[in-house]
């Protein structure tokens, strides 16, 4: 981060600047401190994400501070430098999304901010961090950030294979409810046939002119033969579609790769050859693509020629079937059941064809799903590996003092209440097999019993009913989309974060509100790409606990990790060698900033705001000398 500014509200005129290391924001009580950290959150779009209580309470705090001191037209702008060194100018006012541009004012898409790679902050507000101590959701998040950017890559491949399984089941579902009319279809085809056949026998056998006869089977062939141009022309649409609407836009989205926001950065140099080298190919492809395009186009015109021609040659043949069925008034009834079977066995016909094409579009899309249930599992596989390796960092980093026991797939509650939903309304008692079976059976296994339609297995795995097994297959079978959820329903991995205590190893939520604190803070100053902004990290902790553990994680990360602190503690400005010390003072209707720079520049402000004066430092330097 480098600089903050207010533009309305309690902090109007707010006018921040930040350093690249250690940076502590100090004043008296109802100065703005936690108000800026609050409108860094808001404008990076960090709303706590954990889902407990604690989380949710602090969003409403979070909306009506925001509602509080910037009003309906007051807004913030934060500027952001990447990695990459790009700067990126964020806006936001209190009921507005953020408005982001680049450094030439180029405005850039919002996802920006979502993505966490070229902006993130790591934010934690007034007691977080024991909110964190309470909660293996926040401590899970924690640890994908330690993880750094490929927690990022490999939760954004998660959650596109997860919409892909998705879509693909959808698909199946649509697929197997076409097959199966086409197959009944197949079914009624043969008695419309036989009814056809005893359609032209009692024509036969009631003395109609062969003429008409003949004039009957034709006016069906004429049927057929239309049927046929515009099977010709669904499928040339559908050709077209594919190439010109799906692979040419695809093409041209390869420019988009390379941003222009990259290839004006310091780097920008290497990467430009191959943008104008994609933009050349892009071009070439567009113009073999338009080949085949502009030759459908003229198949397109030939079909509409034959319609017309056919349309021709029809209307006399129209014409004198309908005169000949005049003469015949009599057999009215039989020619018109004749007609009708005749229509239904040509409908039904055409349909027969496309049998076959539905079996094998559902046998892909069935092959594609395993592929994608293969990746899926690849990935959480990958995650959870990265997960264990960051755990194991933290104990390793921090001394054997503090450490993360990971259990994989262990969080059974969204898999306990999908079942729960399932069996509701089953009539049986479904607590205690249910909590059996979560504890036996994965998901995707119970996924593969349905498959199988194996309860007999299923009941001797989960060391349950055979009649509850099979009731719940049975279940699951006769909604298929419930079926399909399984292969993307989640068991996360549960961590529990751990303090050594005399000697002891005891877990974050039996920590007293200190040790909570003793544990996780010194996790949070672990080294990672993000800033990182606490407020009062010093709550709850001794001062020898400060001197001793964080201080010198402080000079570990300097010149490596920004970071911003809210702070009562002079200890950490001071001892923690502070790059900026801003320093905000408020009169009870607005608060303003009236210094900022490093310890020496604002130490008459330390002096009286954290150790409450001159006088009051040098009379307890007086009797710290005299003490015994």
């Amino acid at each position: 981060m480098r600089r903050l500014r207010v533009y309305g509200g309690f902090l109007d005129k707010l006018d921040i600047r930040f350093a690249d290391g250690l940076n502590c924001i100090i004043g008296g009580r109802g100065s703005g401190k936690t108000t800026v950290l609050e409108f860094i959150r808001h404008a990076l779009d960090r709303a706590p994400r954990s889902g407990t209580s604690a989380a949710k309470a602090a969003e409403d705090r979070l909306k009506t501070l925001l509602a509080a001191n910037l009003g309906t037209s007051g807004y913030v702008e934060l500027e952001f430098e990447s990695q990459e060194g790009l700067v990126y100018q964020i806006r936001r006012g209190a009921h507005d999304a953020p408005q982001v541009t680049d450094a030439a004012g180029k405005p850039v898409r919002p996802e920006v901010l979502g993505s966490s790679v070229l902006v993130d902050a790591a934010i934690f507000s007034h007691n977080q961090i024991e909110d964190i101590a309470q909660s293996p959701v926040a401590q899970r998040e924690l640890i994908d950030r330690l993880c750094g950017q490929q927690s990022h890559a490999i939760e954004n491949q998660l959650a596109q294979t997860t919409s892909r399984l998705r879509e693909n089941a959808q698909r199946i579902i649509a697929l197997h409810t076409r097959l199966q009319a086409a197959q009944r279809d197949l079914i009624d085809l043969s008695s419309w046939e036989s009814k056809l056949a005893a359609a032209n026998a009692a024509l036969g056998e009631g003395g109609l002119a062969d003429g008409l006869q003949a004039a009957a089977e034709h006016k069906a062939l004429r049927e057929q033969e239309k049927a046929a141009l515009d099977r010709v022309r669904a499928a040339l649409n559908k050709l077209r579609g594919l190439i010109g609407d799906t692979v040419l836009p695809q093409v041209k989205a390869l420019a988009a790769a390379l941003p222009e926001s990259l290839l004006k950065s310091p780097n920008g140099h290497v990467l430009s050859d191959l943008s104008r080298e994609i933009n050349r190919k892009i071009i070439e492809i567009d113009l073999y693509v338009s080949s085949p395009l502009d030759k459908l186009a003229l198949l397109e015109r030939s079909v509409d020629d034959a319609t017309a021609a056919l349309a021709a040659v029809h209307a006399p043949q129209e014409a004198r079937y309908a005169e000949l069925a005049a003469v015949a008034a009599k057999s009215g009834a039989r020619l018109a059941a004749r007609d009708e079977a005749a229509r239904e066995v040509m409908r039904l016909s055409a349909g027969k064809g496309a049998l076959g094409e539905l079996q094998a579009e559902l046998d892909q899309a069935q092959r594609a799903r395993g592929e994608l249930r293969d990746e899926l599992q690849r990935l959480r596989g990958d995650r959870h590996a990265r997960r264990s390796a960051a755990a194991g960092n933290v104990s390793a980093h921090l001394g054997g003092k503090v450490r993360i026991i990971l259990a994989a797939a262990a969080d059974v509650v969204a898999y306990r209440e999908f079942l729960v939903a399932v069996m509701r309304r089953s009539g049986k008692q479904y607590n205690a097999p249910i909590e059996r079976l979560v504890a036996q059976v994965t998901p995707v296994q119970l996924g593969q019993f349905v498959d199988r339609d194996d309860h007999a297995a299923l009941a001797a795995t989960a060391e349950i009913n055979p009649e509850f097994a099979d009731s719940l297959l049975k279940a699951l079978r006769e909604a298929p989309d419930k079926r399909f959820e399984l292969d993307v329903l989640e068991l996360e991995d549960v961590p529990r974060i751990e303090l050594q205590v005399q000697g002891d190893w005891r877990s974050s939520d039996k920590l007293s509100t200190g040790q909570k604190s003793a544990a996780i803070l010194p996790i949070l100053l672990m080294d990672s790409e993000a800033p990182l902004l606490v407020d009062q990290p010093e709550d709850n902790l001794d001062n020898s606990f400060i001197t001793d553990a964080i201080i010198p994680q402080l000079a570990a990360s300097r010149g490596r990790r920004q970071l911003v602190f809210i702070t009562h503690n002079p200890n950490l400005p001071v001892l923690g060698e502070a790059a900026q010390v801003i320093v905000l003072e408020a009169d009870g209707r607005n608060a303003r900033q009236v210094a900022q720079g490093p310890v020496e520049a604002v130490k008459q402000h330390i002096l009286r705001l954290m150790e409450g004066g001159r006088e009051a430092f040098r009379h307890r330097q007086q009797r710290y000398e005299v003490a015994p």
